[in-house]
């Protein structure tokens, strides 16, 4: 392609997949006299096996070479996969919406992103990972692979609901326990508005043909089109059926805060099993980014000051409040968030024993509070946080099965992964992570106190 006297500039979307409240995008559309694209790198190979390393080469062959795999998992289930491409074919109407184009394209964002810049004879590339190890490391790479060309990687550090550097403290001296954070980010911290989508300069038409061209290729894909079949079915005995796109999140804001009013019941609510409105279901939204955790707040803060305030509306902010918390615990602890005997080493992390995880995955364990979260799971891409803690804890406390398996299979199935969520979870209910608390649960007596009629159960039996 011919070099542009006013090249465009790139917007390379990870977990931030919207143009509102979107710093990245902001500041490219300030910098950008020839305008702005944006850039979506699919995963090359969704269905290799899963490895355990994190922060070495990003080559999935390498990786699994290196260091074991677990066992029957692969990085992207079908269903997980479909939900991250209805949230990128909403982020291309966005961009198509303002004038311009988004690149979809397939594998290594290390090699993808400087040819894509160097094709654009772009030189500037703006994104907003979470700061965790791989997109560190990830980060580092793609910046010295554009510096080699003449060009410039900006990161923005904005996928948090309180940015990391409004904190009261350094990253590293974050508070070992989420009560600590939170006390402290209350009293000293605000959360800001959400940034607008800004006034964005549309690319010339041959930047966009050629967009247009890349993304209609790259999503004719035979597997992305299994995948989305999968995304769009829904298992009859789903209460609560999601879209990735933006439009469907903020439907979703629209209806549960306003015209069903169930975020004023919230805390009441929350441990609930069966039915669509017992949780905001917002979680999925907020892991691609195809919805802001401040745009959230802003609504609480909105719901609040027209409606009513109180402690269930107090407590989707605390919610919000966990999520940065495990948004920064990776930051902080980096390859330590992976770590079989977690960030401070405390215990061994069980045994690889493939015939029972192999039972758990499939909701074979003969624990029927157990099997019904399991089917749930592997049926839907979904599950409650009260269901989340019981099968975690089976697995890794009561199974005693190395408890990075169990994660490694949530990340792999669960729609709304989000990486310190879980991995600090899993933490947490496995005893290796920093929290004072014990999380061995009895599965049975939670069964009777969370599914006394045993509804849940029966639904999910297999």
């Amino acid at each position: 392609m011919p070099s542009r006297a006013s090249p465009p500039v790139i917007v390379w979307h990870r977990t931030d997949l919207r143009l509102a409240d979107n710093a990245a995008v902001t500041h490219a559309a300030r910098q950008a006299p020839a305008g702005v694209v944006g850039a979506v790198v699919l995963p090359a190979e969704p269905g290799a096996p899963f490895p355990l390393s994190r922060g070495r080469d990003s080559s999935v062959a390498a990786r699994a070479a290196a260091l074991d795999v677990v066992p029957g998992v692969t990085g992207w289930s079908h269903r997980r996969l479909g939900h991250l491409l209805q949230a990128v074919e909403g982020l291309r109407a966005e961009w198509r919406a303002v004038g311009s184009e988004l690149f979809v394209v397939r594998g290594d964002a290390v090699e993808c992103i400087p040819v894509l810049a160097a094709e654009l004879d772009a030189h500037e590339v703006h994104t907003a990972p979470c700061p965790a190890v791989d997109e560190v490391r990830e980060n580092a790479m793609v910046e010295r692979a554009l510096s080699e060309r003449g060009m410039s990687l900006q990161v923005h550090d904005e996928t948090t609901m309180i940015a990391a550097s409004d904190l009261p403290f350094a990253i590293g001296d974050l508070p070992e326990v989420f009560s600590s954070f939170r006390r402290r980010v209350e009293r000293e911290c605000r959360v800001p508005a959400p940034l607008p989508v800004p006034a964005i300069r549309g690319a010339c038409d041959d930047v966009r043909a050629q967009a247009a061209a890349c993304t209609d290729a790259t999503l004719a894909a035979a597997d992305l089109a299994a995948a989305r079949i999968a995304a769009a079915s829904s298992d009859p005995r789903a209460s609560f059926a999601c879209d990735g796109a933006r439009s469907a999140g903020l439907a979703r804001i629209a209806k549960w805060f306003w015209a069903d009013d169930c975020v004023a019941r919230y805390k009441e609510t929350r441990d609930g099993l069966v039915g669509a409105d017992f949780s905001s279901r917002l979680s999925s939204w907020l892991a691609l980014g195809t919805i802001s955790p401040r745009e959230v707040a802003s609504e609480i803060r909105r719901y609040e000051a027209e409606r009513t305030a109180n402690e269930s509306t107090y407590w989707l902010f605390f919610e919000l409040l966990w999520r940065d918390y495990f948004h920064f615990w990776v930051r902080r602890w980096q390859r330590r968030a992976f770590n079989a005997r977690g960030v401070l080493g405390r215990t061994p992390c069980g045994s690889q024993d493939r015939e029972t995880f192999a039972s758990w995955c499939a909701g074979e364990t003969g624990e029927p509070f157990v099997d019904a979260g399991m089917h749930e799971l592997r049926a839907t891409g979904q599950l409650s946080n009260r269901a989340r803690q019981n099968v975690a804890s089976w697995l890794a406390r009561t199974a005693g099965v190395d408890w990075r398996w169990g994660a490694a299979w949530f990340e792999s199935q669960l729609i709304d992964f989000d990486v310190g969520p879980n991995w600090g979870n899993w933490q947490y209910v496995a005893g290796v992570g920093n929290d004072p608390r014990n999380r061995v649960f009895d599965v049975r007596a939670q069964a009777e106190r969370y599914d006394p009629d045993g509804a849940y159960r029966a639904r999910w039996a297999s």
